[in-house]
């Protein structure tokens, strides 16, 4: 299933980013904020038997530095039962809360463009009554695209590996998830910078 999902988030980015190769690159070093929402995919470590996934929200600040750079902090909350031993018990429900400080790699100097993430966070678990909640560090690695409406609004979808590291599972210490999201932009200050300079009509 997750192979699968990363096959279809590639050649999706293909087909999409075709028309930025033909566009003249436009670098927008903006302010946006996107919320976003998905689900996220926990692997077989977390003990989730068939209960193996749940709705994600989110939201993301972030700056774009210049052309190929990006700096971002993202908060979500993924509403997934971990740990579910009794899968109708009230009392066993859990939810993950994470944050990261993320670095985004943009291929084009554009804003419509596909993407690399890197970062470095923290994801606090409530499992089962017998565990607790944990709180564990954790890594991210991803890939997206981002998709402009105009100068303020734009689209964007992620598909992000997080790993967590030392977590209180008793199937693996480190707790992998696949979250898949969707969102929305919106875009503010900066400036345009074209990539080629703008020559004038000669002086006579």
């Amino acid at each position: 299933m997750i192979r699968v999902l990363g096959n279809m988030l590639a050649l999706s980015m293909l087909a999409l980013a075709i028309p930025a190769w033909a566009a003249e690159p436009v670098a927008h070093d903006q302010t946006y904020v996107n919320l976003f929402g998905g689900n996220t995919f926990f692997s077989s470590a977390s003990g989730l038997a068939q209960h193996d996934s749940g709705p994600v929200l989110g939201l993301r600040l972030g700056q774009r530095l210049d052309g190929h750079l990006g700096v971002e902090a993202q908060v979500a909350a993924a509403f997934a039962h971990l740990q579910d031993i009794a899968p109708h018990s009230k009392a066993a429900e859990a939810n993950q809360f994470s944050g990261a400080l993320l670095g985004n790699v943009y291929a084009f100097n554009s804003p419509n463009t596909p993407f690399l993430t890197l970062g470095l966070g923290a994801s606090s678990n409530r499992f089962n009554q017998d565990i607790g909640r944990g709180t564990s560090l954790m890594g991210v690695f991803g890939l997206g695209y981002q998709y402009a409406l105009g100068d303020h609004f734009g689209l964007r979808l992620d598909v992000q590996d997080q790993l967590l590291f030392d977590s209180p599972t008793p199937n693996a210490a480190n707790l992998n998830n696949i979250q898949v999201t969707g969102g929305i932009s919106y875009f503010w200050g900066g400036s345009k910078k074209t990539s080629f300079p703008i020559i004038g009509p000669s002086r006579p």
